[in-house]
């Protein structure tokens, strides 16, 4: 992949994500791309050693992309997300790592859906999401989830006061299969396919599809003016998610659940008057009353959950 198509994918896909990581955050993020080059080994553990947090995913149409970040930068996340103070941690536990999956989900599918339509493609969700701590020691294992050649974008992000920090993006050779369509506000800039690099002309075109005008870089250390991400959740809108409505749960031995047949009853666990429980691609979000609607059941909401408590559902 080279330096302007890289330029490309991970401006569109920062423009999404970080938009999410700002209503999720309460805060402002700012970013700014420091350099585009293809990885080697070496400089792939380089990576991961200074920042092991990664959250990855593939993406249905080609590729895969991760994000690389330093554990305190990581740490803060899942503070500033449970509505505490941001503190930077030196090691993360198993609650910094739940918190930070219920962030890694929204961010990557913001990403990849304002990257995809602005190509004139359907909204799509990425596949596999994970949040995990590499050691230096399993940065072989990253790249086999991300393929044979590596594109890593390094950028700065800033949110005040607490946060001035950089990050990576890693981006899959198969991302280049996202730019198969010309965005929506430059039908003028579909590289064809045996050109091998894209015009200065059509790296503007597209970067300004993302949030205004930017030139592209001359070297792969050239830096991208700072921009500055709209809280605007517009994106994901229209992205569906499973909502389903739990009345109880009960664990049962593998012999009992052969022995059910018709007229079993089985014990839930659930009192009349207790609330029935509402989750949201299986994190539990509210609870609430049966209610019958046109001679359907319903649920009427009276309480949405605390982020923290929805945390703690993921465990």
């Amino acid at each position: 992949m080279n330096s302007n198509e890289a330029t490309i994918l991970a401006e569109g896909f920062l423009k999404g994500a970080l938009d999410v990581l700002n209503s999720m955050l309460s805060a402002s993020f700012s970013y700014k791309v420091r350099e585009v080059r293809t990885l080697t080994d070496d400089e792939l553990t380089a990576h991961v050693t200074r920042c092991p947090l990664a959250m990855h995913a593939r993406v249905r149409s080609g590729g895969a992309v991760a994000f690389l970040f330093a554990v305190g930068d990581a740490s803060r996340f899942a503070s500033m997300v449970l509505g505490e103070a941001p503190i930077k941690k030196a090691t993360l536990d198993d609650n910094d790592l739940n918190t930070l999956r219920e962030i890694a989900e929204p961010c990557l599918e913001a990403g990849v859906t304002t990257l995809v339509e602005k190509f004139g493609r359907s909204p799509e969700q990425p596949e596999g999401v994970e949040v995990a701590v590499f050691a230096p020691e399993d940065a072989p294992r990253l790249a086999g989830f991300l393929g044979e050649e590596i594109t890593a974008v390094s950028f700065a992000f800033a949110a005040s006061p607490d946060i001035d920090s950089e990050a990576v993006l890693l981006l899959s050779d198969g991302m280049q299969a996202l730019m198969s369509a010309a965005p929506e506000s430059a039908p003028s800039a579909q590289a064809p396919a045996a050109q091998s690099q894209l015009s200065e002309e059509e790296v503007t075109q597209i970067l300004g599809a993302f949030g205004g005008p930017a030139a592209p870089p001359e070297t792969p250390r050239a830096e991208a003016p700072a921009r500055t991400s709209p809280a605007n959740m517009d994106m994901v809108l229209d992205i569906r998610l499973v909502a389903t409505a739990r009345l109880g749960r009960v664990e049962m031995p593998i012999g009992d659940i052969l022995a059910l047949g018709p007229g079993s009853i089985i014990s839930v666990g659930h009192l009349i008057d207790d609330p029935v429980e509402l989750l949201v691609n299986d994190k539990l979000i509210a609870r609430g009353d049966v209610v019958v609607v046109d001679e359907r059941f319903g649920l009427r909401i009276t309480e949405i959950v605390s982020k923290k408590e929805r945390i703690e559902s993921m465990h």
